[in-house]
């Protein structure tokens, strides 16, 4: 295959083979893109089940009374993210040692494993302990994601190749919890199991997928650790990377970024099907029938996400990185502030809601995922950017262990305000960058 010649924004990274929009690495082939690719629409998806399908067990299977689901929810992501912070810079640094492939094919394996158990539990502390297995895949697949991507296209594109994992990631919401979704009626109606079997059988189901998933990654990805870090540094030194690398100022700034855009994820995968889901039930809707309505928005927030990755993908490599963050910061503040205005969340009133809320999320993510491949050193990225999705999981933290107190004690748009306000905090520090970069260049001319 030809070599790309090197364009004239020319980075010191080595170039590999030109594939439509992505300028690879060396060594790269296009069974590693796909492969990629392949994950990307697996990976939020099956991630974001646990949170999606969490209502429909807390009320069927552990019939949790409705004024302490909230609770119980923002406990489970808390919980969930402990886990993450604990191990997500290990997985990084592991990556960086033993190669990508392996630390990211186990993910998916552990994340089945979790799925099979979860809907055994019959108290609150059974699952949570079901649940921290769950949070050692999504840990794993959490950095993978975006190191993999990094690590396979070159500066010069990294945010095209980011852009479309995230479109990847949209299309699995979109297709797969849409039939996630309908399993428990499809499992109570047509099948004629019980509640309670009908969601034990939808969890297995999506375990099954995670499993064969996790043997694609394996057979499919670029084999060994990555050149960067082939003299194999010791793990402390490697993850010393992530934090002394906090010194510029674009890593700092990315990595509070991870803790908003992680905390805007976190809120509508924790609270908002839940909201509805509790919506439905006073309304008169059955659990599997409320579970599907609940679904249903769900997917419309993560449709509206896709032409939101479309948009961002025509101007993320053509403009600065901060200004994108700050930008996307300003769309996501107006997409959850708006949710307090709702009165009734299944009416048309959802509609304009679920799609500021998917521009808002994607626009975030993809804005904050984006400066720290910018900004992260070649040598040690897994780390680096392992550091980012720590920070990320620390934000997801906050807004579960706080958010699910404000649900149940406030209101179920509360957590929504919360991040709301968040989103505009960091685009005045988004600004305050850009005014000191300013500031010092006009300095040293």
């Amino acid at each position: 295959m030809k070599i790309q010649s090197k364009p004239s924004n020319y980075s010191p990274e080595e170039f590999g083979i030109k594939f439509g929009p992505w300028q690879l690495m060396p060594d790269i082939e296009k069974r590693h893109l796909f492969t990629l690719f392949f994950g990307a629409f697996f990976g939020i998806a099956t991630m974001a089940f646990v949170n999606v399908f969490g209502p429909y067990i807390f009320d069927n299977i552990l019939n949790i009374p409705k004024s302490e689901q909230g609770r119980l929810a923002g406990n489970l992501t808390a919980v969930q993210e402990i886990v993450v912070l604990s191990v997500i810079g290990f997985c990084g640094a592991l990556s960086d040692r033993v190669g990508r492939r392996l630390v990211y094919s186990i993910g998916f394996l552990i994340l089945g494993i979790g799925y099979f158990l979860y809907p055994l539990a019959s108290t609150s502390t059974e699952l949570i302990i079901f649940r921290m297995i769950v949070a050692l895949g999504c840990a794993c697949n959490t950095v993978m994601l975006p190191t993999v991507a990094n690590d396979y296209t070159h500066e010069v594109t990294r945010g095209k190749m980011i852009a479309t994992t995230s479109i990847f990631n949209g299309l699995g919401l979109v297709l797969l919890i849409s039939t996630f979704r309908n399993l428990p009626t499809e499992f109570s109606e047509r099948w004629g199991f019980d509640p309670v079997w009908s969601g034990i059988y939808t969890s297995w189901f999506v375990a099954g997928l995670v499993v064969f998933v996790s043997a694609v990654l394996f057979f499919n990805l670029k084999k060994g650790a990555p050149a960067q870090v082939s003299n194999k540094e010791p793990y402390f030194a490697t993850l010393k990377i992530a934090f002394k690398a906090a010194k510029n100022p674009r890593i700092a700034l990315a990595y509070t970024a991870g803790v908003v855009s992680r905390g805007d994820l976190s809120v509508v995968s924790t609270f908002f099907t839940l909201w509805l889901y509790q919506v439905g039930t006073s309304q008169g809707l059955s659990g599997p029938e409320a579970i599907k309505t609940a679904g249903g928005f769900y997917v419309m927030v993560q449709a509206f996400a896709l032409p939101g990755a479309f948009l961002i993908s025509t101007f993320i490599d053509k403009i600065d990185r901060v200004v994108n963050l700050a930008i996307a910061m300003a769309v996501a503040a107006c997409g959850y502030l708006y949710l307090g205005y709702i009165d009734n969340p299944l009416s048309s009133q959802m509609y304009f809601g679920a799609a500021l809320l998917g521009l808002g999320e994607i626009f975030a993510n993809l804005s904050a995922i984006s400066l720290i491949g910018s900004a992260a050193p070649a040598k040690g990225r897994g780390a680096v950017i392992g550091g980012f999705s720590f920070f990320g999981a620390l934000g997801i933290f906050i807004v579960a262990f706080v958010g699910g107190r404000l649900f149940d004690s406030i209101s179920p748009t509360a957590p929504f305000t919360m991040v709301g306000i968040a989103n505009i905090g960091l685009l005045v520090l988004a600004l305050f960058v850009l005014f000191i970069e300013k500031k010092k260049k006009n300095s040293q001319t």
